[in-house]
């Protein structure tokens, strides 16, 4: 049932934008909830996916990168009206309705916008399901690379797959294998210098500006490490990707070394390490100049 509502979700973005010329792609039509400005590609594919879902019947509430917090169940959200006169004091009143007391759909519409109206072959969609406020409560997620239509799903206790065969993070990487780095520090010196001993130690770097992307990589065994200290990242980037790395038997920390956790929340901002947990800590090591 996950597998068939995200891989729908995916098909109808793909479907969609696959009608934009590059230039109308790259059109920016206005800010978006998340903070970056929201350009053509991003908004048709988000009505393409709204659309989707509502044609599907979803009921629940979806966290998008562009529109933000949209409900998709009826009720879903709305304060109960409280009593008109005072209520008996074992009479509880009642209280509004938690928009995540039901399933989330947490999407990034493209991530690695900036890819695919340069005409870089590195771009993504990225879906997941949750069944609680937090990461932790993903339960479904799929990362469909684009343009290539590769697919990336996993879901809670079932493993993860490529196209339908299973993939792991290999528990020692090859030397050879290369780091992936998030580097678009917007002109901050300082979060270049603090990961100045990480790239130092790396073989081979990567920075492909697709961070639910180069989180699969991970998960499959094209990249040893995935590393973003910027604290820049939001949940719609990684919330899919995450739960498809550690169900290849891999991690995800934060900064501080424990499992990454954090609100389903466009607020949210984060960093963190993800591969084999003893690459993870080596690197954080480096990180901290331990």
């Amino acid at each position: 049932m996950s597998y068939s509502l995200l891989h729908g979700l995916c098909r109808a973005e793909m479907e969609a934008i696959s009608r934009l010329s590059p230039r109308a792609s790259a059109k920016v039509i206005r800010e978006g909830a998340g903070g970056d400005l929201t350009k053509a590609i991003d908004l048709v594919a988000e009505e393409a996916a709204v659309a989707y879902l509502l044609e599907r019947g979803f009921s629940g509430v979806l966290l998008s990168e562009e529109i933000g917090v949209k409900c998709l169940a009826p009720g879903c959200g709305q304060k109960t009206e409280p009593p008109r006169r005072s209520a008996p004091p074992n009479v509880a009143i009642p209280r509004e309705k938690s928009l995540w007391s039901g399933t989330s759909l947490v999407l990034d519409p493209i991530d690695g916008t900036t890819n695919a109206i340069s005409g870089i072959s590195f771009y993504s969609i990225s879906a997941a399901l949750a069944d609680g406020p937090k990461l932790s409560d993903v339960f479904a997620g799929m990362v469909v690379e684009l343009p290539s239509g590769r697919v990336f799903f996993a879901e809670r206790g079932s493993g993860a797959t490529l196209d339908g065969n299973e993939i792991r993070v290999p528990e020692v990487p090859s030397p050879d294998l290369p780091v992936g780095v998030d580097m678009n520090v917007k002109g901050d010196r300082s979060k270049l210098e603090r990961m100045s001993k990480v790239l130092l130690s790396a073989k081979h770097l990567r920075c492909m500006g697709s961070a639910a992307l180069e989180l699969c990589y991970v998960a499959s065994g094209g990249l040893s490490l995935y590393f973003d200290s910027r604290g820049m990242l939001r949940v719609t980037d990684i919330a899919a990707a995450a739960i498809i790395v550690r169900e290849a038997g891999g991690s995800v920390l934060g900064l501080s070394g424990s499992d990454l956790d954090c609100k389903l929340d466009l607020g949210e901002r984060v960093s963190l390490v993800a591969g084999s947990r003893k690459f993870c800590e080596e690197a954080l090591a480096l990180f901290r100049g331990d």
